[in-house]
């Protein structure tokens, strides 16, 4: 941990950084970056994105800025100028929300620990909230988390596994609280919305060398469901820019048809996935939108982050790893879901409970993180 003393303002409001993938196209990223404004509204907040033209610009958001540039087009495109102003004039960072630290991707990690180097260069207090941690396979992308996490004065991350890893790169344990994802805070749903018969709501994603497999698979399986129960499809587009759900939902629409559907917002998805009968999806955020609006989904899992909200859980049993993935299986699944279909509702009101309980913590752990410093 740092060894530095928090200095804060006296009054109330403060200004707070928050560095994140937003902006990014990605619903789940910007519906985590609206739900942390609206649990801390008391504060102003300065955002830096790669991609500031594309946040809302809205609630206690004073200003969007971008991040430090790492590439050299990005350096040639913004420069540091802006973000070293901007970060000057904050009082206290968050890094916020999502799998931020992982090695799939491991420019990702380059990436996060470049905006936290010049976070600890300015000697900024971090708080580091509500993030899912891992894979970490590689010797780098260790180190880099560790010297994220390490600068960090308060750390919660949205599940067990994520703390586990923290606790094997030798960050304190005292300094790690578990909590939950901040969407399942964003909003309270109430479905007055009649689900039509048949009708599926559907999430893909590319997945590094899965991407084949999850096309002719789901070719396959839904060619299959649309001509044994009438089946329609409304597939999601969760993000259009760099990890392109495109690329793997657009082969699978010219082949068995349905409506393609791009949501602006958390919002959107919450009050269109309401209309399905059922669900499948691969996104994180698009599994705890199923969760949110209790409707049965078969999960399909990516990521261990994808386990954490359905591992050890009663809705264990509808959930499929992408390595697994095969029309037969998901066949199976879907027959012992639809035999199970109002009691996973009931599963899913229950859990959701859960997560919004643990969720909560986020912003009692955050506003203590500042009331320490004064």
């Amino acid at each position: 941990m740092i060894a530095q003393v928090l200095v804060f303002c006296n009054n109330k409001f403060m200004n707070i950084g928050i560095i994140g993938n937003y902006g990014a196209t990605n619903i789940g990223d910007d519906a985590i970056l609206e739900s942390i404004l609206k649990s801390h509204p008391e504060h102003n907040f300065t955002v830096f994105s790669a991609n500031p033209d594309k946040i809302d610009k809205k609630s206690n958001l004073q200003v969007v800025k971008p991040l430090f540039p790492l590439g050299i087009r990005s350096f040639f495109k913004n420069g540091f100028r802006k973000p070293i102003k901007a970060l000057k004039a904050v009082d206290v960072v968050i890094f916020g929300g999502g799998g931020l630290m992982q090695d799939s991707y491991l420019f990702a990690c380059f990436l996060w620990a470049w905006q936290i180097f010049w976070v600890k260069f300015f000697n900024k207090p971090l708080f580091i909230y509500a993030t899912g941690v891992g894979p970490l396979k590689t010797r780098i992308g260790r180190r880099l988390a560790k010297y994220v996490y390490n600068y960090a004065m308060g750390i919660t991350c949205r599940d067990k596994k994520s703390k586990n890893i923290l606790l094997s790169l030798k960050i304190p344990s005292e300094s790690i609280e578990i909590t939950a994802d901040p969407v399942f805070l964003l909003q309270n749903i109430k479905n007055h919305t009649e689900r039509k018969h048949n009708r599926y709501i559907i999430s893909l994603r590319p997945w590094l060398k899965y991407n084949k497999k999850i096309i002719s698979v789901f070719t396959e399986y839904l060619l299959q469901i649309k001509e044994e129960r009438g089946a329609e499809f409304v597939f999601v587009c969760m993000q259009s820019i760099k990890e392109r759900d495109h690329a793997v939902i657009d082969p699978i629409v010219k082949k068995v048809g349905g409506t393609m559907f791009i949501p602006q917002n958390f919002a959107e998805l919450t009050k269109i996935m309401q209309e399905a009968e059922f669900a499948i999806g691969m996104r994180y955020h698009f599994l705890i939108a199923t969760i949110l609006t209790q409707t049965p989904a078969l999960a399909i899992s990516y990521s261990p982050k994808v386990d954490s909200l359905l591992k050890d859980s009663i809705l264990e049993p509808y959930m499929l790893a992408v390595s697994d993935l095969s029309s037969a299986k998901l066949t199976d699944k879907l027959k012992r879901l639809s035999v199970d279909y109002n009691n996973v509702k009931v599963y899913q009101k229950r859990r959701c409970e859960d997560f919004k309980e643990l969720a909560r913590n986020n912003i009692g752990y955050f506003e203590g993180f500042i009331k320490s410093g004064n």
